[in-house]
Parts: structure tokens; C-alpha cells; sequence
């Protein structure tokens, strides 16, 4: 597939970003430098297991990590130029859920179960945009209306709706006041296949007509196939493989990409099983003295044991974490 050169201006960067948790004294290394970038009105993916980091790097950006358990964080996060790390408290206020909003995994947890769904999405926008709670009310009926939901269903509670419909209240309540960045995290993971591409085709169009870039969190292939611009696939904390779409469904060079890969079935080929990745990811209290990969790779040797391996660029802006990269899988 062809690249073409983007004219788009950068919104996101994240650069060496690390966040440390601790539980019963142990230091749990949930991010390990991770560095990405992301341009205005484009959708990247970070793509791994359950537990490699996705979403507390999401939570870092927006300041939201558990303040009880967070240990430490570190690096730097610009958004339009601003250092969100550092920002003080009332600011990044005043940006979440304007500029940057986030669509949280379980729809259920995320909504207050003694509000009605409108009162939600109503509180926000006024909020943001200094509106009464009349007006706040009507914005907020239109842009249920925008995500598929009828007005005669407006003062009703979250039980009262089924997963797909909560989910889509969800992202009225982060669309609601015209974010620039939108972080969904996992945003169908709970639902059915059926609802998983309506509530997709829906962020897609609600993207395109606002103009709004998204992080998606995934570890679904599928999704990131049908919405992302780039890819970033995450393990153990750290972006080992990173580039276009095109080039990581095209050319994917770390061992953990094509293990991914392989595990997915192909109609093309005629197999009796999938190739899984074999092996666990490892214990984040206790992270390997080199390549994280390295004890469920075939391709590993002591030179990947021994040192941190760094990011080599294979093709312009296609970056892999592998000493041994270019092996098939």
C-alpha cells in the first residue's frame, strides 16, 4: 500500500512516558517509556494484551491515574503545545472532557445509575459551555439524537437502557462539548459483535464530522483495521512495534506482531489450529534485564537477554524494538 504525505498539523505527543504503580511495596512498572505522536483529526491504536500498559498511558495523558497506587510518572505529554504533566490542576480541568474526552470500557461503571442520562450528558456542557440548564438540556437531547437515541428516551436511567444503547450515551457525554482528542478505551469490548460495528460505524461518522482525533484501545486487529491511521502495539509497558496501518498489516516485523498475527484466523488457509503466542507476559514487579519478549520469543539469543533493546526504523516512520527484526514468523 502507498503512504501519502499528510498536510495535518501534530495535536499529541507523548514522549518517554512512564508510570509506576505500587502495591504491598513492590513497584509495578506499568509503562515504560512510551513515545508516540498523533495529528489532528487521525485515530492511532495501541494494540496489546490485557495489562500491557494501554490504559494507564490513556489515564496518564488525561491525569487520572488512582492517586492511592500511582508511585511515580514521568516524561512528557504535549498536547497543542501544552505540557499536561505539569499543567496546573484548575487548567487541566478545564481541558478534560472539553478538549480531551475519554469513552471508558464498561458503559455501566461510567454512568451514574440515580441520574437520568440526559441530567449526564447536560452537566458537562454546562460545565464547559457557561450554558442554563434549560438550553444545557436541549444540546444535550440533540446530541442523544446525534448518537441514535430518541427524545422520548432522554429522562430515562442508564438500567434502563441495554449495553449498546449505554455505550452510545457514553460517547454523547465525551462528544458532547466538541472535544479535539477523544480516548476510547476499549469502548466495545462488553458488547455483542452486532452492536461492536454499529457503535464503531457511529464513532467513525461522529469523528469524520467533527473532525476530532482518537486514541483507540484495543486488543482487537479487527477494529484497528476498520478505524486506525497508525498503530502502536504495546507489551509489557513498552511500544514495540510502531508505524502506519498499512505497514504493520503488510510487513509485521517484531516476533509479538506476527505472533498476534498468526493467532488470528485466515479463511485463505487451510490449518487445523491457530498459532497462538506461547508463553504469559511477564510480571510487571519483575521485568526482564532485556528484551521483554524475549522469554516467549524463538528468535531470542543472550544479546536480547542482556540489554534493553532500542527502537530501529525498518522503512520511514515504521519502528520495531528488535535486535533480530525481519524474521517471518
Amino acid at each position: 500500500m502507498e503512504h501519502t504525505k499528510s498536510n495535518k498539523k501534530e495535536l499529541l505527543s507523548v514522549r518517554n512516558l512512564v508510570v509506576e504503580y505500587t502495591s504491598g511495596g513492590e513497584a509495578i512498572h506499568a509503562v515504560n517509556g512510551v513515545s508516540f505522536e498523533l495529528e489532528e483529526g487521525s485515530t492511532i491504536g495501541l494494540v496489546g494484551e490485557t495489562g500491557a500498559g494501554k490504559t494507564s498511558i490513556a489515564r496518564a495523558i488525561l491525569r487520572i491515574l488512582p492517586d492511592h497506587a500511582t508511585r511515580a510518572v514521568s516524561g512528557e505529554v504535549y498536547f497543542k503545545g501544552k505540557e499536561l504533566l505539569t499543567l496546573p490542576e484548575n487548567e487541566m480541568r478545564t481541558l478534560r472532557g472539553k478538549s480531551i474526552s475519554m469513552i471508558f470500557q464498561d458503559p455501566m461503571t461510567a454512568l451514574n445509575p440515580v441520574k437520568t442520562v440526559v441530567d449526564q450528558i447536560a452537566e458537562g456542557i454546562r460545565l464547559h459551555q457557561k450554558m442554563g440548564k434549560a438550553e444545557s438540556i436541549r444540546e444535550a437531547v440533540k446530541m442523544l439524537e446525534t448518537v441514535g437515541i430518541s427524545e422520548d428516551r432522554a429522562n430515562e436511567y442508564p438500567h434502563q437502557f441495554s449495553g449498546g444503547m449505554k455505550q452510545r450515551v457514553v460517547i454523547a457525554i465525551a462528544l458532547a462539548c466538541n472535544p479535539e482528542l477523544l480516548i476510547a478505551a476499549e469502548p466495545t469490548t462488553a458488547l455483542d459483535v452486532t452492536i461492536q460495528a454499529q457503535v464503531l460505524d457511529l464513532m467513525q461518522k461522529l469523528q469524520k464530522d467533527r473532525g476530532t482525533a482518537m486514541i483507540m484501545i484495543t486488543h482487537d486487529l479487527g477494529v484497528v483495521a476498520g478505524v486506525c491511521d497508525t498503530v502502536a502495539v504495546v507489551y509489557a509497558g513498552e511500544v514495540i512495534e510502531y508505524g502506519s496501518k498499512e505497514d504493520l498489516f503488510d510487513h509485521p516485523t517484531h516476533p509479538y506482531t506476527q505472533g498476534l498475527f498468526g493467532a488470528l484466523p485466515d479463511l485463505t488457509k487451510n490449518v487445523k489450529r491457530l498459532s497462538p503466542v506461547e508463553g504469559l507476559p511477564p510480571d510487571p514487579t519483575n521485568l526482564p534485564a532485556g528484551c521483554s519478549f524475549a522469554p516467549r520469543c524463538k528468535y531470542a539469543t543472550d544479546a536480547c537477554r542482556q540489554a534493553p533493546v532500542g527502537m530501529t526504523e525498518m522503512t520511514e516512520k515504521h519502528f520495531v524494538r528488535c535486535i533480530n527484526c525481519g524474521k517471518e514468523a
